[in-house]
């Protein structure tokens, strides 16, 4: 014996199965018997004969006489101990009782149910004890009304013919009195220390269960108008219970049925009201009910689901739900506008039919347009994800669907509608941003899809001038023509308004405007500098022509982004700096920060290690030139490279030129040198900035100044040595020279001391900066981004020398490093490229300041 209990202990997760496989098939067998004896024009024939008040008032009881089942379950976690919410219990009893109810047997398949929800961390003979007792006053209730209706019948009040059902309710009455007697009796066992509490709890639980039953069916029948006593029909209805649950078949069917369909008969009732009232009996209590346990029992499982794989179902289901609502609301705009537009090619073409779930008719145009393009821009804050959108789509589809019932019926198109507004109200927590920038991506889409609707509409307006050729030689196409000008002109008036409708909603959208970054800070942009060092770009910053986002790591500022802000792109100049070990939480908050303001950051001319981590953030990239680095220790002027290099710096040194480092700060006579040759080598020309310096004071005096001077002492060619903030890199910004007094060669000149100056300062490598699209796109694998790349690279050598810039760096480099654009999937890489030449290309002031003003710059399309 202790060998079988246990072998069945070892097996206990297949005999599990085995049950919830066994419960599933015959709540399913059970489901198709209702089914079978569910006459579905019988109830159509019933519902439209009973008000829908009353059908109402027949679901909320059917529903309310399952809520005592629960107190089942809310005992059994007292006799327990389990500390489960009330919440969870109230969700798995209806669950329990209500697949109880199909199945039947007895009750054994809600003790097997809430075995499993229930009880899994206890002990197994505790746990059988607690089930078992529940499972003996499971039909106390019945037992109770048993013996009230068992005196109804012997004393006289009922019809005669009842009196032969006594032995069936004296039988089930004397169940109550014996459980309970037994219980009370038995100290110890298995079914034995039932506590008085718990046994009066259990019994009131299965009255008013019982209670709620006979309710049900009562009221439906009150409902329905059948004209028959109470003190009859209590007593049938309860020993046909009776003989139900003693037959032991799943939900009482059969027996039941026929015990009911014969007394009422004999009571005068006709045979087809009684089917009826099972039947609606049936829907309302036992289809119902189940069909929100099956909701409960998905919600549960989908529950445990989501929690074991870490919310990632339930994330990828919201983004379904997200898609969908998206592509129905620009679906059915479209649908409604062409509706408007071209009604007769929704009779002539089946096709457009079938894809149209709503109706037309000629009264109907205007507001069929004006909801048509409502629908299309609440699509574009929906997909655009901005919180701002949901109460107004909310609305908005309420109205459409009072719309599509009221005034232009269409089941379909209601149908739709609620589902659409359902899966907005379910997948809200996907509108997380707080207002909309609207990006050229988006400005594409909807002005081809308005703009394509606007101009068919006007088109066909045009078309159905009297005028117009095609009335006079007869040749004219169908669904081209229109009722009447009059009511194009309404539909034309109709766009005008939603125009000015759509322009306040997005200016709604857009909300407060805020940009990200805030202007340089120097004092934090600095203590992070002097920490935890930088990189060839940080220097950049304090041009002041960028926005700065600094992170903190909760106890410090240890990392920024400088960047600049061109219609929903936020372009980053080079690797953030600071804190390496900082860097991928630094883009992941930088990243969700911009997410949730509507902007997409988009990380121009990274290394390697940035594309990895970005690549991981959901981000692709594109290979934007080669930078060239010069070994200073294996430098070296000698070899036949660098003959003709010998030659002009030979030349130099003997007309007296000379190489010189100025420290900061400088003179005022040496900025003015400096500026008089910028403007020189300037010309006609503007100041860029962004990813290259400008000419400002305040800038230059940030660091070291190496000079070219000629015999007189005076400054022809200067270039602005930049704080890398490491000892491993050095290089240079701003280097020009006087277009008069510089001598030919003074770049080359002004290098070569440069390499042998760092070099003595203990720097390895010099960076003579990037050679745009070198090396980009030369491979049939690249991809396609970088072929077209390459094709610039190609086509663009005859404006601008790519290939004369790396031929230049060429023979001073030992080596060469890739640097890559990263962007988000959701851009367009045009786009993208676009963004990045008009920032990189903006004009400087003298002043120093950008030329466009900023503010003005954010609203620009």
């Amino acid at each position: 014996m202790k060998a079988s209990i246990e072998w069945i202990k070892a097996h206990a997760k297949i005999f599990k199965t085995i049950f919830l496989v066994a419960v599933v098939v015959i709540v399913f067998g059970e489901l198709i018997s209702i089914g079978k004896t569910v006459n579905i024009n019988q109830l159509k024939n019933s519902f439209a004969d009973i008000p829908v008040y009353k059908i109402i008032l027949m679901g909320v009881i059917g529903i309310l006489s399952i809520l005592p089942m629960t107190g089942y379950d809310f005992t059994l976690n007292q006799m327990l101990d389990l500390k489960h919410k009330k919440s969870y219990i109230l969700e798995t009893s209806w669950l329990v009782n209500t697949i109880n109810n199909i199945a039947g047997f007895g009750g054994l398949v809600s003790i097997g149910l809430r075995s499993e929800f229930y009880t899994k961390e206890k002990n197994s003979k505790e746990v059988l004890g607690a089930l078992s007792k529940i499972l003996l006053f499971l039909e106390s209730g019945l037992s109770i009304f048993s013996l009230i209706s068992f005196f109804m019948v012997i004393s006289g009040t009922t019809e005669s013919f009842l009196r032969q059902y006594w032995v069936w309710l004296i039988g089930g009455g004397l169940y109550f009195p014996a459980v309970y007697l037994f219980t009370a009796l038995k100290k110890k066992g298995l079914l034995g220390g039932l506590q008085t509490k718990f046994r009066l709890q259990l019994a009131l639980s299965s009255f008013l269960e019982w209670g709620g039953v006979l309710a049900t069916f009562l009221v439906i029948g009150w409902f329905m108008d059948v004209h028959v006593s109470m003190w009859n029909v209590v007593p049938l209805f309860i020993a046909s219970s009776v003989m139900g649950i003693v037959s032991m078949i799943p939900g009482a069917l059969g027996s039941f049925d026929v015990m009911m369909i014969l007394g009422m008969s004999n009571l005068g009732i006709p045979r087809e009201t009684v089917i009826v009232w099972l039947l609606l009996f049936r829907l309302f209590y036992y289809l119902i009910p189940f069909a929100l346990g099956m909701v409960l029992f998905f919600k549960n499982i989908w529950t445990r689901l989501d929690s074991r794989y870490d919310s990632i179902p339930k994330e990828l289901t919201l983004e379904i739900f997200h898609k969908i609502e998206v592509f129905m609301l620009y679906f059915s705009g479209i649908m409604l506008v062409l509706l408007a537009t071209i009604p007769q090619a929704f009779s002539e073409l089946k096709w457009l039919q079938h894809l149209n779930f709503f109706r037309y008719h000629a009264i109907v145009q205007f507001p069929n347009i004006i909801l048509g393009f409502s629908l299309l821009i609440m699509g574009r804050g929906i997909a655009a994800r901005v919180k701002r959108a949901y109460f107004p789509t909310i609305a908005l589809l309420s109205i459409a669907i009072v719309y599509s019932w009221l005034i232009d019926f269409s089941p379909a198109a209601v149908v739709l509608l609620s589902l659409m507004l359902i899966m907005i109200v379910v997948s809200r927590s996907e509108l997380f941003r707080e207002q909309l920038v609207y990006s050229w991506e988006w400005l594409t889409i909807d002005a081809i899809i308005i703009g394509t609707l606007s101009l068919l509409y006007i088109a066909i307006g045009v078309y159905n001038l009297p005028s117009f050729p095609h009335h006079r030689n007869g040749r004219t196409i169908s669904f081209f023509l229109f009722p009447s000008e009059k009511l194009w002109f309404s539909g034309f008036v109709a766009i005008i308004i939603v125009s000015l409708f759509i322009l306040l909603f997005v200016r709604y959208l857009q909300g407060s405007k805020k940009q990200m970054g805030i202007f340089l800070d120097e004092q934090k942009v600095l203590a992070i500098l002097d920490k935890f060092g930088g990189n060839i770009d940080s220097q950049l910053v304090f041009l002041k022509d960028k926005s700065v986002y600094i992170y903190n790591d909760g106890k410090e500022d240890t990392v920024f982004f400088q960047f600049a802000t061109y219609n929903n792109k936020c372009i980053v100049m080079g690797d953030p700096s600071g804190k390496k070990e900082d860097f991928e939480n630094a883009y992941y908050q930088f990243i969700h920060e911009a997410d949730q303001w509507c902007y997409q950051p988009v990380f121009y001319e990274t290394n390697e290690d940035s594309v990895m981590t970005l690549h991981e953030l959901g981000y692709d990239f594109i290979k934007m030139g080669e930078e060239a680095l010069v070994d200073l220790d294996t430098f070296t002027t000698s070899g036949k490279k660098m003959k003709g290099t010998r030659a002009v710096l030979n030349k130099i040194a003997k007309e007296g030129y000379t190489f010189e480092v100025l420290e900061t700060p400088f003179s005022e006579t040496d900025m003015q040198a400096f500026r008089q040759i910028s403007d020189s080598w300037l010309g006609d020309r503007k100041e860029k900035g962004f990813s290259l310096g400008f000419f400002s004071e305040s800038y230059l005096q940030r660091g070291p100044m190496a000079v070219v001077k000629n015999t007189d002492g005076e400054i022809v060619s200067f270039a602005n040595i930049m704080p890398t903030y490491t000892k491993e890199i050095g290089t240079i910004d701003l280097m020009r020279h006087h277009s008069d007094k510089a001598p030919s060669g003074s770049m080359d000149f002004l290098f070569v001391n440069l390499f042998e100056y760092m070099k003595n300062q203990g720097i390895r490598y010099f960076d003579l900066g990037m050679a745009p699209l070198s090396n980009v796109g030369n491979s049939r694998k690249s991809f396609i981004q970088e072929r077209m790349a390459y094709l610039i690279y190609e086509f663009g050598s005859r404006f601008y020398s790519f290939q004369g810039l790396r031929d230049y760096k060429e023979k001073y480099a030992s080596e060469w490093i890739s640097r890559y654009t990263l962007y988000s999937r959701d851009s367009w890489i045009a786009y993208v490229m676009i963004a990045i030449l008009l920032i990189d290309n903006r004009t400087i002031e003298k002043d120093g300041t950008v030329a466009r003003n900023r503010k003005k710059r954010w609203l620009k399309f």
